[in-house]
């Protein structure tokens, strides 16, 4: 009988829970106001500072709104995700659009189909809290780059408090349950740190959010809908100011925020 590997397992299982969850909610992320748009995506493109003659890796691109934002200005675009669906639908829209330089594959952040030192940028936008092994995704981005290539990384951020941390990660977990972990910004340096990307943070802001479209956005059924209310009513006062938890005049939660940053790194 052959060996298990018990890792192994558990990354296949969890790449399961992305694509069933992603798969389904797919549609949505065409017109999300989140993804389709924000100050973030501009801040992205300045970020790079591009030539026209960059070809550019967008890692977990979903409906492929942050590839579309670099195609404009560079020479050539490829998204690459873990969802079937996501992939088609980036495709479609990118047809739409009459953008000729942009192309979307399936395939997985830890193993990717591309030569070392490709890519002249990497993006990866709103996408690595999905990440099953985050370490083997930046180890793969590092490999793709080309020396001195940029990455340009957005995504929800864990305060430093272990309690505000475990709050907002089991409340995202209860709402989605391919969520693997909003890590720390050090947690992230320091991955990046490991695999010879020197990285800063940029920009830090809060990505506010409506919970009721939130809890639309990812299909989360109705039972699991009160207990997610339930959990933001529970928060107190430190939990509620971190993350801006505002409540209608019957007390049903009304919005809250995460925690972002943008990520600059350079290949050393």
């Amino acid at each position: 009988m052959a060996d298990i590997d018990p890792q192994g397992k558990i990354f296949a299982d969890s790449n399961q829970l992305v694509q069933k969850q992603f798969s389904t909610q797919a549609d949505g992320y065409k017109t999300s106001a989140v993804h389709a748009r924000g100050q973030d995506l501009g801040w992205l493109v300045g970020q790079a500072a591009l030539t026209g003659q960059e070809r550019i890796l967008d890692v977990g691109t979903g409906a492929g709104h942050t590839a579309f934002a670099f195609a404009q200005a560079s020479r050539e675009v490829v998204g690459l995700d873990l969802t079937a669906r996501m992939v088609h639908n980036a495709t479609e829209l990118a047809s739409q659009r009459g953008l000729t330089n942009v192309s979307f594959i399936v395939g997985d952040a830890v193993s990717m189909p591309f030569p070392n030192s490709y890519f002249d940028v990497a993006t990866c936008r709103y996408a690595a809290h999905h990440f099953v092994d985050p370490e083997g995704a930046i180890q793969e981005i590092s490999r793709v780059l080309k020396p001195h290539g940029l990455v340009l990384m957005v995504d929800h951020i864990a305060p430093l408090d272990p309690l505000l941390d475990h709050y907002i990660n089991h409340v995202d977990r209860m709402r989605d349950p391919s969520h693997v972990r909003e890590w720390t910004a050090d947690e992230w340096h320091q991955r990046f740190q490991k695999y010879d990307i020197s990285s800063r943070i940029t920009y830090e802001w809060d990505l506010h959010l409506e919970v009721a479209w939130w809890l639309i956005q990812a299909g989360v059924p109705e039972d699991r809908r009160v207990e997610i209310k339930r959990y933001f009513k529970s928060a107190d006062a430190n939990t509620r100011h971190t993350f801006n938890i505002q409540f209608d005049d019957q007390g049903e939660p009304l919005s809250f925020a995460l925690k972002c940053a943008l990520f600059n790194g350079r290949k050393t």
